[in-house]
C-alpha cells in the first residue's frame, strides 16, 4: 500500500513541476496592449520564427520592459539581423531575448559604448556577465526601434532554454487575447512518385460547413503515396497580420500520421524551414504546410508516421481528417477523402537531364562549371538539366550563364560551385535573380579558379566587381552627421570613420544604407575637425571621403 502511495505521490510531484515550468509567468515587455505581428514557429524565408513580434503602433522609443527578474548576459549590436539586442537569464533556466531596440538603457548604453571604443568597432557581441547588471521586473532595460534587418519599427521578444539554446514559445509563459481559430485558404496534394519524387501540389478548394469545419469532397489521386498541403493562417483579435498556425495535425483512416506543435525549435535546424513549407507557393505569398517529407522528423517540433506520405490503393478511399489550432484552443478541422486512381507512368528522362537522389552526394558539370552536392542536400528526388549558354544581360553587356534546371530549388546544405580558369581578384560569382539582379556569393580564390558555396540550385554567372563603394555625403541634422553608402555588387565589408586622426563611432543601418555619427563625440573639438571615411567592399575596392567638419 505505501508502494503504491509513494508512485502516486511522485507523479503528483512530477505533474506539479511541469505545471510550474509552464505557468512561470512573465511580465509583457511592453507596456501596451499585446498585439502581435508575428508569432513563434512562423514559416520565414530562410527559418522558423524563434519568438513573437510586438506591435509597436509604427513608433519607436517606447520603453522596453524587464518580464522577470534577472542579470543582462550579452549584448549585441549590429547592421542586420536582430540589430541592438539584449539577451537576460533569469532564474528557472531561462533567457529572455529583446530585439530591434532602437537603444539601451543608460547604464547599459554606457558599458556597450565603452566596449565599441575599446574595440573600435560599431559591431559588438559581447558576453557581460561579469558586470553582474542586474534588473528587476518592471525595470526599463531598452527602449523599441527598428534596427538591424526588421522591417518596421517593433519588438521581437524570445524565451530560450538557458541550457540549450532552444527557443521556447513565449505563449507558454503569458498570454494574448485571441477568440479566432486558423483560417484553411486550401487543400494540396502532391502524388509521390515510385522513386520517391514530388509532383507540383495541385490546389483543392474546400467549403466552410460552419463552425468552422471545412470539407474538401473526394479528390481522385494517382495510386501509390501522397503528401498534403494545408494553406492556412491565422490572426488574433484587432491585428491584421497573418500569423502562423500552433498546432497542426493529420491522421489518415482515424491514424495520426502527421503532427506540429510549435512549442520548442534549435537554431541548429534552421536549414528544415523548406521541409515544412511549400517554397515555390512562398514565393508567391501563399502560405502551404507541408505535412509530410523525408527529412520534417528531425524538427522538435514534429513528430509523424511513415514520414506523414498517405498510402492511397487503386479504387480505395481514404479518409482523412485535419485538426488546426491556434495555442489558445481555437479550432478549425478540415475532412476530405482522397480516391486511388490509375498510377503514374514512370520517370522517362530526356536528353540532358539528370535525376539526383536526395540520399547521395552527386554533382552537375558543363564546360569549366561543377557544382557538387552532399548526400541530404536535397529534400527529395528531382531531375535537372545543367546548361551553359549566353544571355543579353541588357542592350549592352552579354553574360554566360551556367544553369541547374528549369527552375531554382532550396539547398539543406551548401553546395559547392567551381569555375575554372583565370580570373582576377575582383572576380565574383553571382546568382542571377529575378530581373537579371546579381546576388553576389562569398567568392574565394583557388589555383583552379573561382569558388563559392549556394544554397540554391538556380543560375550562375561571373561578374567583375571594379566600381569602389559610393559614399554620399548628407551633410549635419542638428549635431547628427550623415552617409549612405552603396555598392552595386560584393557589398560593403568595412567601414572606418576618423575624426582628428582618432576612430569615432558611427552607426551603420544596413537596411537604408546610413551612416550616422554625433558632433557630442570625445573626438570633435569646437572649430574645424577633419573629417576622413574609408568604405571597403567585399573584393576590396576602397573608397574615401574627406571633408571639414566645423563645431561651434
Amino acid at each position: 500500500m505505501w508502494r503504491g502511495f509513494e508512485v502516486l505521490l511522485s507523479v503528483l510531484l512530477l505533474l506539479s513541476s511541469n505545471v510550474c515550468a509552464q505557468t512561470d509567468t512573465l511580465l509583457y515587455p511592453l507596456k501596451n496592449v499585446p498585439l502581435l505581428s508575428g508569432n513563434f514557429g512562423e514559416l520565414r524565408a530562410t527559418h522558423l520564427h524563434s519568438g513573437l513580434d510586438f506591435k509597436t503602433g509604427g513608433r519607436e522609443g517606447l520603453p522596453v520592459i524587464c518580464v522577470k527578474d534577472g542579470v543582462v548576459a550579452r549584448v549585441k549590436v549590429s547592421a542586420t539581423g536582430y540589430g541592438n539586442a539584449l539577451y537576460l537569464e533569469h532564474e528557472g533556466g531561462i533567457t529572455t531575448v529583446y530585439g530591434h531596440l532602437s537603444r539601451f538603457s543608460s547604464r547599459l548604453a554606457k558599458i556597450v559604448r565603452d566596449i565599441q571604443y575599446n574595440k573600435e568597432s560599431f559591431e559588438v557581441d559581447e558576453n557581460v556577465l561579469n558586470y553582474e547588471l542586474r534588473f528587476r521586473a518592471g525595470d526599463t532595460i531598452a527602449y523599441s526601434g527598428n534596427s538591424g534587418s526588421s522591417g518596421g519599427p517593433h519588438l521581437h521578444f524570445e524565451v530560450r532554454d538557458t541550457k540549450s539554446e532552444h527557443a521556447l514559445n513565449p505563449l507558454r509563459f503569458l498570454s494574448v487575447r485571441d477568440q479566432t481559430g486558423p483560417n484553411v485558404r486550401g487543400v494540396y496534394v502532391y502524388p509521390i512518385s515510385s522513386g520517391g519524387m514530388r509532383t507540383s501540389g495541385r490546389r483543392v478548394e474546400v467549403k466552410n460547413a460552419g463552425n468552422r469545419v471545412f470539407r474538401g469532397g473526394k479528390i481522385g489521386v494517382p495510386a501509390g503515396r501522397v503528401g498534403i498541403g494545408i494553406q492556412s493562417d491565422d490572426y488574433m483579435k484587432d491585428s491584421w497580420n497573418k500569423l502562423g498556425v500552433y498546432d497542426l495535425s493529420v491522421s489518415a483512416n482515424g491514424r495520426e500520421i502527421f503532427r506540429m506543435t510549435m512549442n520548442e525549435l534549435s537554431f541548429d535546424q534552421t536549414f528544415l524551414v523548406n521541409e515544412l513549407k511549400d517554397f515555390y507557393h512562398y514565393r508567391d505569398n501563399r502560405l502551404v504546410y507541408l505535412t509530410f517529407g523525408n527529412y520534417q522528423d528531425q524538427l522538435l517540433s514534429v513528430r509523424n508516421q511513415d514520414r506523414g506520405f498517405i498510402s492511397v490503393e487503386k479504387d480505395s478511399v481514404v479518409d482523412v481528417a485535419v485538426n488546426l489550432s491556434d495555442i489558445n484552443g481555437n479550432c478549425s478541422r478540415i475532412m476530405f477523402q482522397l480516391w486511388g486512381k490509375t498510377p503514374s507512368r514512370d520517370l522517362v528522362l530526356a536528353d540532358g537531364e539528370k535525376l539526383l537522389m536526395n540520399h547521395r552526394s552527386d554533382s552537375l558539370k558543363k564546360g569549366k562549371y561543377a557544382l557538387w552536392l552532399e548526400a541530404n542536400a536535397l529534400s527529395y528526388p528531382i531531375v535537372c538539366k545543367p546548361g551553359v549558354s549566353s544571355r543579353l544581360r541588357d542592350s549592352v553587356e552579354t553574360i554566360e550563364v551556367f544553369s541547374t534546371g528549369k527552375q531554382i530549388y532550396p539547398l539543406m546544405k551548401n553546395a559547392r560551385l567551381e569555375v575554372g580558369g583565370k580570373f582576377s581578384k575582383k572576380s565574383v560569382i553571382c546568382l542571377l535573380e529575378e530581373n537579371n539582379r546579381f546576388s553576389a556569393l562569398k567568392t574565394s580564390w583557388t589555383e583552379e579558379g573561382l569558388e563559392a558555396f549556394p544554397r540554391m540550385l538556380g543560375e550562375y554567372t561571373v561578374c567583375q566587381d571594379t566600381i569602389a563603394p559610393v559614399v554620399f555625403y548628407m551633410g549635419k541634422a542638428g549635431q547628427k552627421i550623415r552617409f549612405r553608402i552603396v555598392d552595386d555588387l560584393s557589398g560593403i565589408s568595412s567601414y572606418r570613420v576618423e575624426v582628428n586622426g582618432k576612430w569615432c563611432l558611427f552607426t551603420y543601418d544596413a537596411k537604408n544604407r546610413l551612416l550616422e555619427g554625433s558632433m557630442n563625440e570625445p573626438v570633435f573639438v569646437k572649430g574645424k575637425n577633419r573629417l576622413v571615411l574609408k568604405v571597403e567592399d567585399v573584393v576590396k575596392n576602397i573608397a574615401t571621403f574627406e571633408t571639414d567638419i566645423y563645431k561651434k
